[in-house]
């Protein structure tokens, strides 16, 4: 399965989805969903949120400001152009004096560490030659002499048409009580304009009955707007070469402006990364070794975590200090061996993808490959049953072993008769652990694995059987809710090391306690006794 099939398992977009950048090129950037595997570059990024972390707690009006113009840059249409319209360079003048006024607010330490300056001061102030030192752009007349002079020739224009027609609207009115004052047209009784001057009105029929009327304006009018068309063109002109010369400025500092893109990128993705720090009490992950194994302290998945607190119910971190690279988690159903799963690629997938984590302590290696195996979280191969699912896609994590690989296997084999099961997981448990490349967590409901030297057996605690019983009184009409609520409520969801002989029996407990009658309860007692003890 690809990565796409662990963060299905891991429902990782439950916490994604709260991974909120506010620029269009940090949404662009979260979307990539980045999984990170260079050690180094993981160590600068988790550094840059504690620095920004530092920042938001002890700057909170300069943060809001800095996310109200992170809020405020827009997507620029292309850098790889020779001429920029005016929205085109509208964009580009937004983006700069956001950017400009990003990097005053940052402090010295952020600007040092990540490497940014502006140095478009005399750009800014040249697309700001009006005087307007906001976002705004307007292709201004201090441009150009010519430009200034051509408009203002149309200007002049404009006041002479507007004059000759509030004469010849005058005129009308004077001559002919019609008022053209407020309105282009006027509807009239076909009957009652006859005697209209054709000179001065213009009559079109509009139904039956009626015309429509519009004054006639003169013939110098037509003449001067004619002269208007003219210069207008003379204007679209000399503003097609101030284009020209403001699209040359901009392209000089193209990569520049790319580099601006980019440190937006990076602060506005580490802003959100960090808000997240600051909400869940998150700390750096400690990045060690690849033949070191895992160790988790007070480690919470938060997809989990955060519907407990909603419904009101205990949530159990992981504890867990793993002294093999190869793990078996054993367990009853209900008993959390998967949620165990889901906690370690949940952690694995924050750190990978430059997030803090959500525990006490997070110390793993980085995995060039994170595969999940298990229930078919997609479409399935044509053709292939759950088991032969399971087997096509161990066999292509097999093909990455030759990199450091982290295998979370769930329940494998389950489908399929018991004894080949067994036979199957502990050949696949003695391959994995020969293997210094492969770090693997095998979840099995099987008991009484073989014993490798490198492969180490864990349990999850399970059901407090002893407190249970203090509460629970069979004879009680439980409902089935009351009845696994109150089941949830004795669940122990502690890992504990164990040995390969180790055996549950949280099954028939919880049978019971589902309502199972005391037949079969004490039918299975005694084939278990007869049989396994």
């Amino acid at each position: 399965m690809t990565i796409k099939d662990t963060m299905q398992f891991v429902e990782f977009d439950t916490f994604y989805s709260e991974y909120a950048p506010l620029t269009p090129y940090g949404l662009l950037d979260k979307n990539k969903y980045h999984v990170f595997t260079d050690k180094k570059m993981l160590f600068s990024i988790y550094n840059s949120i504690g620095k920004i972390v530092n920042f938001i707690n002890k700057n909170s009006f300069e943060s809001d400001k800095i996310e109200h113009h992170f809020k405020r840059i827009s997507h620029l249409n292309t850098l790889e152009r020779k001429t920029f319209d005016s929205s085109d360079i509208f964009l580009v003048k937004k983006l700069l004096v956001n950017f400009k006024s990003i990097f005053k607010l940052l402090n010295d330490e952020i600007k040092e560490d990540l490497k940014i300056n502006f140095l478009s001061e005399e750009l800014l102030n040249f697309l700001s030659c009006d005087g307007a030192v906001n976002e705004t752009f307007y292709l201004s007349a201090e441009y150009n002499t010519e430009l200034a002079e051509s408009r203002k020739k149309i200007a002049e224009t404009d006041k002479i048409l507007a004059e000759i027609k509030k004469e010849r609207i005058h005129k009308i009115l004077d001559e002919l009580g019609l008022d053209f004052r407020f309105r282009d047209f006027m509807i009239a009784s076909e009957s009652i304009t006859n005697n209209l001057s054709s000179e001065l009105i213009y009559k079109e029929v509009y139904d039956k009955t009626s015309l429509l009327l519009k004054p006639m304006l003169p013939k110098e009018y037509f003449d001067l707007h004619k002269k208007r068309e003219a210069l207008l063109l003379e204007e679209n002109k000399l503003e097609k070469a101030v284009l020209i010369s403001i699209s040359e400025k901009i392209i000089a500092e193209k990569e520049l402006i790319k580099n601006y893109i980019n440190k937006i990128v990076l602060l506005d993705t580490l802003f959100a990364k960090a808000r997240l720090a600051i909400k869940y009490k998150m700390i750096a992950p400690v990045l060690v070794d690849k033949k070191a194994t895992i160790e988790v302290i007070n480690g919470q998945y938060l997809p989990l975590a955060n519907k407990c607190l909603r419904m009101g119910t205990i949530y159990t971190p992981l504890n867990a200090k793993f002294d093999n690279k190869t793990c078996v988690i054993t367990g009853s159903n209900m008993g959390g061996k998967t949620v165990l799963l889901k906690t370690i690629g949940f952690l694995q997938l924050l750190t990978q993808m430059g997030f803090w984590i959500p525990a006490g302590k997070f110390k793993t290696a980085v995995f060039e490959n994170i595969h999940y195996i298990g229930e078919d979280l997609s479409e399935k191969v044509e053709g292939l049953s759950s088991f032969g699912f399971e087997i096509y896609n161990l066999t292509n994590a097999i093909k990455d072993f030759e990199t450091n690989t982290l295998l979370l296997i769930d329940e494998f084999a389950k489908t399929t008769n018991s004894i080949e099961a067994k036979a199957i997981i502990a050949a696949m448990l003695k391959s994995f652990s020969q293997k210094e490349t492969v770090c693997s967590f095998v979840s099995t409901h099987f008991m009484e694995l073989p014993e490798f030297e490198k492969v180490s057996f864990y349990k999850m605690k399970g059901l407090d059987y002893s407190e249970y019983k203090k509460y629970y009184n069979k004879e009680k009409q439980y409902s089935l809710p009351e009845r696994i609520k109150l089941i949830n409520s004795f669940m122990r969801y502690e890992i504990i090391k164990t040995d390969h002989k180790d055996k549950t029996y949280d099954a028939i407990k919880i049978a019971d306690t589902l309502g199972l009658n005391d037949e079969i309860i004490r039918y299975t007692k005694e084939y278990l006794s007869e049989n396994y003890d």
